[in-house]
């Protein structure tokens, strides 16, 4: 199985952690389906890489088609963008009232439907506007099975800077995550819309989802 790591623009330090953490280090310049890859994760110029984290990103591609961190919690479609780029988002989406993915982490699979997210963001993204709206329009076009990652997956800003953790955790060596085998509680699925998961410890379940589509907010 061949675990990537897939960039548009070349990067030393970064080709040294992904070596390191036993991925291939491909750098993209032509669509990104057409890369060799069975998982691969996806990572923008802007991004801060969890490298401890990794592993179990590429572990979640076993079971979903795709994967990619909440960007900001209470910020939805409706609020980013121009007039035009929301216009066009609504008439795919319904309604704008739904989260945004940091897209500039993704993480996918090589199945079907995991390429045919990366073929629609691309066709998406080349209306312009919001990168983020064009990922969102493409999710709800092919509908993969999509994990929402929590937020604190990105670590900060900064052109691929690495966390502390470079050659410890998972993504160091290509291995599958354990589990943990303390007292830790089993965290639960949370409905946001079709094919749109978050998980949560129990318990919570409402308070995460009202959070994140704003609910709450409107009684």
């Amino acid at each position: 199985m061949t675990d990537a790591l897939i960039v548009r623009h070349s990067d030393k330090q970064v080709h040294t952690q992904a070596k390191r953490a036993g991925l291939e280090y491909i750098v993209a310049d032509g669509p990104l389906a057409e890369e060799q890859f069975d998982r691969a994760l996806i990572a923008g110029p802007t991004v801060t890489i969890p490298w401890d984290l990794v592993g179990y990103g590429l572990h979640f591609c076993e079971r979903w088609d795709a994967a990619a961190p909440l960007w900001r919690y209470g910020v939805l479609a409706k609020d980013v963008g121009s007039d035009e780029d929301r216009k066009r988002t609504e008439t795919v989406v319904r309604d704008l009232r739904v989260p945004l993915y940091a897209c500039e982490l993704l993480f996918v699979q090589r199945t079907e439907d995991g390429l045919a997210l990366l073929n629609a963001w691309e066709e998406a993204g080349k209306q312009g506007g919001d990168q983020r709206m064009a990922f969102l329009r493409a999710l709800y076009q092919v509908k993969p099975r999509f994990c929402a990652l929590p937020r604190s997956w990105l670590g900060g800003t900064g052109r691929y800077s690495s966390a502390k953790s470079q050659s410890r955790g998972p993504a160091a060596t290509g291995a599958r995550p354990r589990r943990n085998s303390g007292p830790a509680t089993e965290l639960v699925r949370v409905k946001l819309g079709p094919g749109v998961y978050v998980r949560c410890h129990p318990g919570d379940e409402q308070k995460v989802y009202d959070r994140l589509t704003r609910r709450g907010r409107r009684k």
